[in-house]
């Protein structure tokens, strides 16, 4: 007997109990559902690749060998042993716009990083960012081999017209005088040529104490009073109130030639490592005791290292190239340990000094260099 309530069609087959749908009409109604979803996902993925994100995706780059890329004329060079590795980064999105889809990415990926677009260039475009690096990575290569050779004992000449400011810091008393694109020409009647120069005369002060700087704006020159500040990160280093400084006019004249060619990787952070291979290819003996040693810092003609960007994502480019050892800015050393783990040892370094010890620390001869030709 039948179930009260439910008829059957034999051309049909079975009625589920209670009225319920067919198995063949229910698979029906699951797999448009399904698709429905894949068509939805798959156009939801399409636009987010397609569509621009105002986000800036940083990832591991490469570490490459800093010797190879180094030509010096008329001057004795030699093999090296081990070799200096500088390290980049994986910029997405500063000359190639992200989608939002490789944005989330970089969200979800625990090696890389997401910014806003604008919190890392400004206004800059692609373009403008592109050469501004050239630039940087062009005036770091002087300096590079500049520092290497007066390490060796070489005499250069290094010249400039004044100190060019590119930003000042967010609520210090210069961001009530001063501007970018000013050019310090000196401090307390003490001319500023160099960087170095304005470092020699501000760091010996204290913070809070007055100064009086001679700029020079819109071609015209002024004098302003500057209460001095203290670093955020070392309350013992005492600082103008400026950041991103640069020589204008800088001029570098070496004994001999020494051409570095990086190709298209700009910036200014490969400096430390550049003014090693330099080093390296000058002098006998190993300068890294055999070892592939990863190096990253920006250096200044006094042979002070500087901080970098994505330190963590070259950690891993560290890594993922078999370095042994990281030689990294002093105040970046706790974030490269983030990445580091037992993989890679971690060496924090504030001078050229500094990283030549660490080398020599690894059975380098770095603290034994002999100058080419005696």
């Amino acid at each position: 007997m039948g179930q009260a309530g439910a008829t059957a069609d034999p051309a049909a087959g079975p009625v589920a109990p209670g009225g319920a749908v067919p198995r063949s009409r229910a698979m029906v109604a699951l797999w448009v559902v399904l698709g429905t979803l894949l068509v939805t996902t798959a156009l939801a993925v399409t636009v987010g690749s397609l569509a621009h994100a105002p986000y800036i995706v940083y990832a591991p780059g490469s570490a490459i060998r800093t010797e190879p890329l180094i030509e010096v004329d008329d001057a004795d060079t030699f093999e090296t042993d081990g070799s200096i590795l500088f390290l980049t980064v994986s910029l997405r999105g500063a000359s190639r716009r992200v989608g939002y889809a490789e944005a989330l990415w970089g969200w979800i990926s625990p090696h890389q990083d997401v910014f806003p677009r604008r919190a890392i260039l400004g206004d800059q475009t692609g373009i403008e960012n592109r050469e501004e690096a050239a630039v940087e990575m062009n005036r770091s290569q002087e300096v590079a081999a500049a520092v290497a050779l007066g390490h060796l004992g070489f005499e250069d000449t290094i010249t400039g017209t004044g100190v060019t400011i590119q930003d000042t810091v967010v609520g210090s008393p210069a961001a009530e005088v001063l501007e970018a694109g000013d050019t310090i020409l000196a401090v307390d009647g003490v001319p500023t040529l160099l960087t170095d120069d304005l470092r020699a005369a501000i760091e010996p002060r204290l913070p809070g104490e007055l100064v009086e700087v001679d700029v020079e704006r819109d071609g015209a020159e002024r004098t302003v009073k500057v209460e001095l500040t203290s670093d955020v990160e070392d309350p013992n280093r005492t600082l103008l109130g400026v950041t991103n400084v640069t020589t204008r006019d800088l001029r570098i004249d070496l004994p001999f030639d020494v051409v570095i060619a990086t190709q298209d990787v700009g910036g200014p952070s490969a400096g430390l490592a550049l003014a090693l291979g330099v080093l390296d290819r000058l002098t006998p003996g190993s300068l890294t005791g055999g070892h592939d040693v990863a190096v990253t810092g920006t250096i200044e003609l006094d042979g002070r290292v500087g901080r970098v960007g994505g330190i963590q994502q070259k950690t891993v480019a560290a890594i993922d190239a078999g370095a042994t050892l990281i030689l990294v800015p002093a105040l970046e050393v706790a974030e490269a340990e983030l990445k580091a783990g037992d993989d890679i040892e971690v060496v924090g370094v504030e001078t050229l000094d500094d990283a030549l010890a660490a080398l020599a620390a690894v059975g380098g001869n770095a603290l034994d260099l002999e100058r080419p030709g005696g």
